[in-house]
């Protein structure tokens, strides 16, 4: 069934809606995340400090730049910032059609549908960093590769792709992989064509663009430097094709037909005639060749996946295959069902990436409390984005600056708590900036860790600080010596109760002294349990010694361990008199609880009164 003019450029249209409604909706509801503080607090600085400032940084300044000038137009609001992106997806969609028209209607069609819902393109469509951006001057430049090679006028078309060169390259690093691409393209065409004239005109608008990229070519140098490929590639290559369906990785059990379906689609294709080698080249090369940049580059961990958008168009243009004027009705049905797939995906995909809620947070930290309130950012990468919802940035703290270095955080903490009663420490990547932990063995030592949730992938932890460290001394000493049993290996030596009177929203501050009699094989759990007289649960506390850096199995026997513990008081307990139990229990079975000598499996360690 052929396709008038009229429905074709109404299904465009259609098509175009359909993209822009799901990259605009609920577009602020989100709070930034860490990358996208920093993309909203760089677009703040002037051209200058934008240039001299990604220099240094993982990635060129064109999106920065032009950030800038769009936060002018429309505010520094995350609607605003992030519609960049949603305008560069929404033109992503009109390139990936403009692409397919050359293989007819239907295939763009086609392929405009399944773009229009790509999981990963809608997510990227919608965060205020560079890969819309990227995944558009790849098409972009497709398209333009095809207006030089068979469309009229195309010395104009021609210096359009030199500019869309120098953009791609000016806005990622990962760029380099479509001119890879389009070189396949352009050689098919040669071998087919054997036309020079326009061969001529694609190298000089290419090294064009690659001229204006000059300057920025030492530091792309300096910041792309290979790195050796690691894990195991099968298992990276099934991932990813996970990732350019659904935009999760692990969904790849589930696409083996697809993936079948489109190989001998383009086989049949090619022996029917029906296809052509361009569209061999520009579909499967451009989704193969940046998943085989990747492997070569070793970035194959999720954290770069994002690069691959810039070869779901591909994919579009190999399901956009399906719809192909020709085909019996239920090759078009298949499209249909692919499209719903990909929604279906789609939302898992969604909630999936759902970020920490940075505006939550700051939020909560503010309502706690003024001056007697810190925050200390593990790591300090979090500052961009944290202070743009926090504004009082001398109670901010970023920890550890550069490469960790003992001294100088025991140093910055032993100021920080003479400045605060409550610490609020946000750890996120202390897996590589903090390795060793040095921040959170410090205050777990020395202060009361009194609550700790995850928000998004980010853990949130309250520390209350005593008295004695505020002024400036020392941990308070044991003040209560015991010899109680807990099971046969392990005795309760002593514990210091700090502040047994105090009001709601306040911290329970507990020392708990611990001596292993031999070594043990079990990791155990302190709870804390704090109750009214009738044995209501009011608050309680659960964690392993020394906030989960004092595992039980560590112990060197004979040698006592200190354990501070916070335990808060939530707003509103009723005043009077409560009683604070003490436990252990098997990490692997919580209803596995030691037993206490003397009987029972708690044990009361005193009274508080909350007044």
């Amino acid at each position: 069934m052929n396709l008038s003019q009229k429905r074709y450029w109404l299904s465009v249209i259609l098509l175009l809606w359909l993209a822009s409604w799901m990259r605009f909706g609920d577009l602020g509801q989100q709070s930034f995340w860490n990358d996208e503080g920093n993309s909203a607090r760089l677009s703040e600085r002037s051209i200058q400090l934008i240039i001299e400032g990604t220099a240094s940084d993982v990635h060129p300044p064109l999106y920065y730049l032009l950030l800038r000038g769009w936060r002018e137009l429309v505010g520094e609001s995350e609607f605003g910032l992030r519609s960049l992106s949603v305008v560069a997806g929404v033109l992503t969609v009109a390139a990936t059609m403009g692409v397919g028209r050359r293989w007819g209607a239907w295939v763009s069609i086609g392929a405009g549908m399944a773009v229009s819902v790509s999981a990963p393109l809608i997510y990227y469509s919608q965060e205020a960093r560079m890969y819309s951006l990227l995944a558009l001057w790849g098409t972009l430049g497709t398209l333009l590769l095809l207006k030089i090679l068979e469309g009229e006028r195309y010395r104009w078309w021609a210096a359009g792709y030199g500019l869309v060169v120098a953009a791609g390259l000016y806005t990622h690093y990962f760029f380099p992989v479509m001119g890879v691409v389009h070189g396949l393209v352009v050689l098919n065409w040669w071998w087919r064509a054997g036309e020079r004239e326009r061969l001529g005109w694609w190298l000089g608008a290419g090294l064009a663009g690659v001229v204006v990229y000059g300057p920025w070519v030492p530091i792309f140098w300096r910041q792309t430097g290979g790195r050796p490929s690691e894990g195991d590639v099968w298992l990276f290559m099934q991932e990813m094709s996970g990732w350019l369906w659904a935009g999760l990785p692990g969904t790849e059990m589930r696409l083996w037909p697809a993936w079948v379906v489109l190989a001998g689609l383009a086989v049949w294709g090619w022996w029917r005639k029906w296809v052509d080698g361009e569209w061999i080249c520009i579909v499967v090369g451009t989704v193969v060749v940046p998943w085989l940049a990747m492997v070569v580059a070793g970035a194959q961990t999720p954290a770069f996946y994002k690069f691959m958008v810039v070869a779901v168009p591909g994919l579009g243009w190999g399901v956009g295959m399906l719809a192909r004027r020709g085909f019996m009705w239920w090759w078009r049905m298949g499209v249909v069902g692919v499209v719903f797939l990909c929604l279906s995906w789609g939302a898992e995909a969604q909630q999936a990436y759902t970020r920490a809620d940075y505006r939550g947070m700051a939020a909560h930290i503010k309502a706690s409390g003024g001056d007697e309130i810190g925050v200390i950012l593990n790591a300090p990468n979090q500052w961009e984005v944290f202070t743009y919802y926090f504004d009082d940035v001398a109670r901010v703290y970023p920890l550890p600056l550069g490469y960790p270095d003992k001294g100088q955080i025991e140093g910055a903490l032993s100021e920080i708590v003479t400045k605060h009663e409550r610490l609020y420490v946000l750890f996120w990547g202390e897996g590589q900036r903090d390795p060793e932990r040095l921040v959170e063995r410090w205050l777990d030592e020395h202060t009361f860790k009194a609550t700790e949730q995850w928000v998004g992938d980010v853990r949130q932890v309250m520390y209350s600080v005593p008295p004695t460290l505020q002024r400036g001394g020392e941990p308070l000493p044991m003040a209560v010596a015991l010899e109680v049993g807990f099971g046969e290996d392990i005795v309760l030596a002593g514990y210091t109760l700090a502040n047994g009177v105090l009001a709601d929203g306040e911290v329970v501050e507990v020392t708990l002294f611990w001596r292993g009699e031999r070594p043990l094989a079990t990791r155990y759990k302190v709870f804390l349990h704090l109750t009214d007289m009738a044995g209501n649960m009011v608050a309680q506390r659960d964690s392993e010694p020394g906030g989960g850096l004092l595992l039980t199995t560590e112990w060197t026997p004979g040698e006592v361990v200190r354990d501070n513990h916070g335990i808060f008081v939530p707003v509103g307990t009723e005043a009077g008199e409560y009683i604070l139990w003490l436990g252990l229990y098997d990490v692997a079975d919580p209803t596995a609880r030691l037993v206490v000598e003397g009987g029972g499996d708690r044990y009361e360690l005193g009274r508080i009164v909350v007044e």
